[in-house]
């Protein structure tokens, strides 16, 4: 996959960003770079090497799993900025 600055501006619409012009060429090559690392380590033969979920499983701190008072309905959506009887309510973010 070739990341390119038009990728890069497409995305950016995507998330709502502004990006000036070198920063969208910086960021062509920056996440150019990446994608061709990854690629790079896609093509390590990892046949033999074991799956491993979670490294050092055994030193994980684990806690038993309890119930806690929470806040309410109301204290939770008393100080946000947009909201309704149901939730939180946020702005349209990706236009047609």
């Amino acid at each position: 996959m070739k990341v390119d600055r038009a990728l890069v501006l497409h995305v950016a619409k995507l998330s709502s960003l502004s990006l000036s012009d070198d920063e969208a060429d910086r960021f062509a090559r920056e996440l150019g770079s990446i994608v061709e690392h990854v690629a790079t380590l896609d093509a390590l033969d990892t046949r033999e090497v074991p799956p491993t979920a979670h490294v050092q499983l055994d030193r994980m701190p684990l806690r038993t799993d309890e119930a806690r008072p929470c806040l309410s309905h109301e204290d939770a959506l008393a100080q946000a900025p947009g909201h309704d009887e149901a939730g939180f309510t946020v702005p349209t973010f990706v236009e047609d």
